[in-house]
């Protein structure tokens, strides 16, 4: 009868749904990648940097699945831990407790060398509140300095980063200035600064995309934005940069996840 398809039609939409809704948005997987190049440093052999990106707190990220990713970042004893922005979500009033339970909870964030982070788009309405946050929680907050990372030895890589492009215009050609041909990371919230990019980075880590929120087999993300760009892998090589763009951890406009897991990405830096 008609009536007991319609009962099972609505039984498997409620259960997707409550899925996509509730049981999605609370998992968490860490992404295992290998980085190489030969212009790394002996040294730097078993590096390891953790990069976390697109909270959006209150939304679907509550006190309870920042915990665990804490957790889990720790787990993987980074040496360097980079957040690529879009810590708040423009449609959740943070209270007092929950800015207070913000910097305590990244604070215990352990990195042996630093932590650095750069403003998404959706931090920047908040950016005092944002540099408050982060800076108290031990993170330096990049505008375009190039920074110099030391380990075992006086041989370094660099790094850099830049606030979101999508809401500030910055000087690249300045950003990527270095008086060497060392190893450059580049830390961005939006992957399309691939598209701006006239001297080269090794290494770009960035977020933004939240993968798309909703993938489906064959296709890419569903979510659109500015500055997503054309690349919708986790890791994309473009000539000599390759391009890591986290899944993030929160979901933005829709409160949906599906075939999307939340992610951090854990790299080991390997040399021989």
């Amino acid at each position: 009868p008609i009536y007991k398809i319609l009962i099972i039609l609505a039984i498997l939409i409620i259960s997707l749904y409550v899925w996509m809704r509730f049981i999605e948005p609370s998992l968490l997987i860490v992404e295992d990648y290998t980085l190489t190049n030969p212009k790394i440093p002996k040294s730097f052999e078993g590096f390891t940097i953790v990069q976390f990106s697109d909270i959006h707190f209150g939304r679907t990220t509550n006190e309870k699945q920042l915990n665990q990713v804490v957790k889990k970042i720790n787990e993987c004893k980074p040496d360097l831990v980079l957040f690529s922005g879009d810590l708040f979500d423009p449609y959740i009033n943070l209270s007092e407790n929950n800015i207070n339970y913000l910097k305590d909870t990244l604070k215990s964030i352990n990195a042996s060398i630093k932590k650095y982070a750069v403003l998404g788009d959706y931090d920047f309405d908040q950016k005092e509140l944002f540099n408050e946050i982060l800076t108290t929680a031990g993170f330096e907050i990049l505008n375009g300095q190039n920074q110099a990372i030391y380990y075992k030895d006086n041989t370094p890589i660099y790094i850099n980063g830049i606030p979101s492009i999508t809401k500030q215009e910055t000087d690249l050609k300045d950003a990527f200035k270095k008086e060497t041909d060392s190893v450059q990371l580049f830390l961005s919230h939006e992957p399309a600064i691939i598209n701006k990019i006239n001297q080269n980075a090794d290494f770009i880590f960035a977020g933004h995309t939240l993968g798309g929120l909703i993938r489906l087999p064959f296709f890419k993300g569903l979510k659109k934005g500015p500055n997503f760009s054309d690349y919708d892998d986790k890791k994309n090589i473009i000539n000599n940069t390759t391009l890591f763009i986290s899944r993030g951890i929160g979901t933005q406009d829709i409160s949906l996840r599906f075939l999307n897991l939340p992610s951090i990405s854990c790299f080991r830096i390997k040399t021989s």
